[in-house]
Protein backbone atom coordinates (compact mmCIF):
# COMPACT_ATOMS: atom_id res chain seq x y z
CA UNK A 1 0.00 0.00 0.00
CA UNK A 2 1.00 3.46 -1.12
CA UNK A 3 -0.25 6.33 0.69
CA UNK A 4 -0.29 10.55 0.00
CA UNK A 5 -1.19 12.27 2.95
CA UNK A 6 -3.64 15.19 1.11
CA UNK A 7 -3.49 17.66 4.03
CA UNK A 8 -0.57 17.70 6.83
CA UNK A 9 1.26 20.64 8.88
CA UNK A 10 4.92 21.88 9.40
CA UNK A 11 4.60 20.21 12.71
CA UNK A 12 3.67 16.36 11.90
CA UNK A 13 5.50 15.65 8.24
CA UNK A 14 3.41 11.93 8.26
CA UNK A 15 6.02 10.04 6.26
CA UNK A 16 8.44 10.08 9.57
CA UNK A 17 5.44 8.46 11.45
CA UNK A 18 3.77 6.09 9.19
CA UNK A 19 5.68 3.19 7.07
CA UNK A 20 3.02 3.69 4.20
CA UNK A 21 2.85 7.19 3.82
CA UNK A 22 5.46 7.99 0.92
CA UNK A 23 4.32 11.37 0.32
CA UNK A 24 2.24 14.50 1.99
CA UNK A 25 1.13 17.97 1.10
CA UNK A 26 2.59 20.12 4.11
CA UNK A 27 -0.07 23.30 4.38
CA UNK A 28 0.75 26.66 5.60
CA UNK A 29 -1.24 29.06 8.31
CA UNK A 30 0.33 32.02 8.20
CA UNK A 31 3.54 33.40 6.84
CA UNK A 32 5.83 32.24 9.01
CA UNK A 33 5.61 28.51 7.89
CA UNK A 34 6.31 29.80 4.11
CA UNK A 35 10.05 29.32 4.50
CA UNK A 36 10.26 26.61 7.02
CA UNK A 37 8.21 24.57 4.45
CA UNK A 38 10.16 25.60 1.39
CA UNK A 39 13.48 23.88 3.32
CA UNK A 40 11.92 21.06 4.15
CA UNK A 41 10.68 20.56 0.51
CA UNK A 42 14.66 20.91 -0.46
CA UNK A 43 15.42 18.47 2.48
CA UNK A 44 12.72 15.96 1.34
CA UNK A 45 11.61 15.28 -1.53
CA UNK A 46 8.58 13.12 -0.64
CA UNK A 47 7.14 16.59 0.85
CA UNK A 48 4.85 19.02 -1.06
CA UNK A 49 4.01 22.26 0.07
CA UNK A 50 1.30 24.71 0.08
CA UNK A 51 1.80 28.26 0.76
CA UNK A 52 -1.18 30.88 2.61
CA UNK A 53 -2.33 32.62 4.67
CA UNK A 54 -5.51 30.22 6.87
CA UNK A 55 -8.72 31.74 7.83
CA UNK A 56 -8.11 31.63 11.41
CA UNK A 57 -4.67 33.75 11.54
CA UNK A 58 -5.97 36.95 8.87
CA UNK A 59 -6.63 39.36 11.86
CA UNK A 60 -3.20 41.47 11.27
CA UNK A 61 -2.48 40.39 7.94
CA UNK A 62 -1.20 43.48 5.71
CA UNK A 63 -3.61 44.78 3.11
CA UNK A 64 -0.85 43.74 0.16
CA UNK A 65 -0.07 40.72 1.44
CA UNK A 66 -0.62 38.51 -1.97
CA UNK A 67 2.12 40.61 -3.40
CA UNK A 68 4.42 39.17 -1.03
CA UNK A 69 2.79 35.93 -1.99
CA UNK A 70 2.71 35.88 -5.29
CA UNK A 71 5.97 36.74 -5.54
CA UNK A 72 6.99 33.47 -3.37
CA UNK A 73 4.65 30.92 -5.44
CA UNK A 74 6.29 31.96 -8.44
CA UNK A 75 10.26 30.73 -6.92
CA UNK A 76 8.27 27.45 -7.52
CA UNK A 77 6.02 26.28 -9.78
CA UNK A 78 4.82 23.41 -8.00
CA UNK A 79 3.83 25.43 -4.76
CA UNK A 80 0.30 24.93 -4.13
CA UNK A 81 -1.81 27.07 -2.08
CA UNK A 82 -2.88 27.02 1.17
CA UNK A 83 -4.42 26.52 3.85
CA UNK A 84 -7.12 29.21 3.00
CA UNK A 85 -10.56 29.36 3.41
CA UNK A 86 -13.48 30.51 5.22
CA UNK A 87 -14.76 29.72 9.23
CA UNK A 88 -17.75 30.96 10.75
CA UNK A 89 -16.37 30.14 14.19
CA UNK A 90 -14.00 32.93 13.76
CA UNK A 91 -14.48 36.55 13.84
CA UNK A 92 -14.17 39.26 10.95
CA UNK A 93 -15.70 37.30 7.66
CA UNK A 94 -15.12 40.24 6.18
CA UNK A 95 -11.34 40.25 6.35
CA UNK A 96 -11.73 36.32 5.88
CA UNK A 97 -13.68 37.07 2.31
CA UNK A 98 -10.95 39.23 1.55
CA UNK A 99 -8.22 37.59 2.12
CA UNK A 100 -9.79 34.54 0.85
CA UNK A 101 -10.47 35.68 -2.53
CA UNK A 102 -7.18 37.68 -3.26
CA UNK A 103 -5.83 34.10 -2.77
CA UNK A 104 -7.85 32.46 -4.94
CA UNK A 105 -7.56 34.62 -7.69
CA UNK A 106 -4.06 33.93 -7.40
CA UNK A 107 -4.93 30.39 -7.50
CA UNK A 108 -6.56 30.94 -10.94
CA UNK A 109 -3.96 33.69 -12.33
CA UNK A 110 -0.98 31.56 -11.51
CA UNK A 111 -2.45 27.71 -12.21
CA UNK A 112 -2.24 26.42 -8.80
CA UNK A 113 -3.99 23.95 -7.06
CA UNK A 114 -6.10 24.98 -3.43
CA UNK A 115 -6.00 23.34 -0.15
CA UNK A 116 -9.23 24.28 1.17
CA UNK A 117 -10.57 25.13 4.49
CA UNK A 118 -14.42 25.70 5.19
CA UNK A 119 -16.29 25.52 8.21
CA UNK A 120 -20.04 26.56 8.24
CA UNK A 121 -19.59 29.18 5.42
CA UNK A 122 -20.81 26.81 2.14
CA UNK A 123 -23.42 29.25 1.36
CA UNK A 124 -20.53 31.83 1.16
CA UNK A 125 -17.83 30.06 -0.35
CA UNK A 126 -20.25 28.62 -2.90
CA UNK A 127 -21.28 31.81 -4.05
CA UNK A 128 -17.87 32.90 -4.15
CA UNK A 129 -17.25 29.85 -6.96
CA UNK A 130 -20.30 31.23 -9.10
CA UNK A 131 -18.53 34.15 -10.07
CA UNK A 132 -15.89 32.39 -11.95
CA UNK A 133 -16.07 30.02 -14.79
CA UNK A 134 -15.52 26.53 -14.01
CA UNK A 135 -13.20 26.30 -16.91
CA UNK A 136 -11.21 28.58 -14.88
CA UNK A 137 -11.21 27.00 -11.66
CA UNK A 138 -8.38 25.05 -10.12
CA UNK A 139 -8.12 21.87 -8.76
CA UNK A 140 -9.23 21.95 -5.49
CA UNK A 141 -8.31 19.67 -1.94
CA UNK A 142 -11.78 19.91 0.18
CA UNK A 143 -9.51 19.56 3.12
CA UNK A 144 -11.66 17.07 6.19
CA UNK A 145 -14.79 16.91 4.38
CA UNK A 146 -17.71 16.11 6.50
CA UNK A 147 -20.74 18.14 5.60
CA UNK A 148 -24.41 17.60 4.58
CA UNK A 149 -25.68 15.62 1.30
CA UNK A 150 -26.80 19.03 0.07
CA UNK A 151 -23.22 20.81 0.08
CA UNK A 152 -22.09 17.66 -1.57
CA UNK A 153 -24.70 17.95 -4.45
CA UNK A 154 -23.19 21.15 -4.85
CA UNK A 155 -19.95 20.33 -4.66
CA UNK A 156 -20.04 17.36 -6.95
CA UNK A 157 -21.04 20.28 -9.92
CA UNK A 158 -17.09 21.18 -10.12
CA UNK A 159 -15.30 18.47 -11.16
CA UNK A 160 -11.83 20.17 -10.23
CA UNK A 161 -13.01 18.90 -6.73
CA UNK A 162 -11.45 16.24 -4.55
CA UNK A 163 -12.52 15.45 -0.68
CA UNK A 164 -10.31 14.59 1.49
CA UNK A 165 -11.33 12.25 4.40
CA UNK A 166 -9.88 12.78 7.50
CA UNK A 167 -10.42 11.31 11.23
CA UNK A 168 -14.18 11.71 10.96
CA UNK A 169 -14.57 8.21 8.82
CA UNK A 170 -13.22 6.45 12.22
CA UNK A 171 -15.24 8.33 14.77
CA UNK A 172 -18.58 6.66 13.01
CA UNK A 173 -19.43 9.32 10.96
CA UNK A 174 -19.63 8.23 7.02
CA UNK A 175 -18.25 11.45 5.42
CA UNK A 176 -20.89 11.07 2.72
CA UNK A 177 -17.99 8.38 1.53
CA UNK A 178 -20.59 6.15 0.05
CA UNK A 179 -21.82 9.77 -2.45
CA UNK A 180 -18.35 10.57 -3.33
CA UNK A 181 -16.68 9.70 -6.80
CA UNK A 182 -14.51 7.33 -6.51
CA UNK A 183 -12.03 8.92 -8.82
CA UNK A 184 -12.65 12.39 -5.98
CA UNK A 185 -11.65 10.76 -2.52
CA UNK A 186 -8.14 11.43 -0.85
CA UNK A 187 -7.43 10.84 2.65
CA UNK A 188 -5.09 12.88 5.35
CA UNK A 189 -4.16 13.16 8.79
CA UNK A 190 -4.16 16.72 9.17
CA UNK A 191 -0.97 17.09 11.14
CA UNK A 192 -2.92 14.20 14.07
CA UNK A 193 -0.55 12.06 15.16
CA UNK A 194 -3.11 9.42 16.36
CA UNK A 195 -4.76 9.44 12.81
CA UNK A 196 -3.12 6.47 10.84
CA UNK A 197 -3.87 7.00 7.13
CA UNK A 198 -4.30 2.69 6.57
CA UNK A 199 -7.25 3.01 9.05
CA UNK A 200 -8.91 5.84 7.43
CA UNK A 201 -8.34 3.51 3.80
CA UNK A 202 -9.95 0.35 5.37
CA UNK A 203 -12.82 2.42 6.36
CA UNK A 204 -13.22 4.20 3.02
CA UNK A 205 -13.08 0.58 1.39
CA UNK A 206 -15.45 -1.08 3.52
CA UNK A 207 -18.12 1.70 2.76
CA UNK A 208 -17.25 1.65 -0.83
CA UNK A 209 -17.18 -2.49 -1.13
CA UNK A 210 -13.87 -2.22 -2.99
CA UNK A 211 -10.65 -3.69 -1.88
CA UNK A 212 -8.76 -1.82 -4.54
CA UNK A 213 -9.22 1.95 -3.16
CA UNK A 214 -6.08 2.51 -1.63
CA UNK A 215 -4.64 2.33 -5.21
CA UNK A 216 -7.38 4.45 -6.15
CA UNK A 217 -6.82 7.13 -3.74
CA UNK A 218 -2.99 7.06 -4.18
CA UNK A 219 -3.57 8.17 -8.05
CA UNK A 220 -5.71 10.74 -7.12
CA UNK A 221 -3.55 12.39 -5.61
CA UNK A 222 -1.54 11.96 -7.97
CA UNK A 223 -3.44 13.76 -10.21
CA UNK A 224 -4.23 16.68 -7.76
CA UNK A 225 0.11 17.01 -7.39
CA UNK A 226 0.62 17.28 -11.15
CA UNK A 227 -0.52 20.14 -11.43
CA UNK A 228 0.20 22.09 -8.07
Amino acid sequence: MKIIDAHTHIDFITPNFQSEVIGCVCCATQESDWNKIAGLIKSDNRVYGAFGIHPWFVENVADDFDVALEQFLKTNSFYMIGEIGLDKHKTNMKKQMDVFIKQFNLAIKLKRNVCLHCVGAWDKMLYVFKQYKKSDMPKIIVHNFNEKDDILTHLLKYENLYFSIGKNALYGKTCRIEHIPFDRILVETDGEKDVLLKDIILKISQIKNDLNISNVIYNNTLKVLSNG
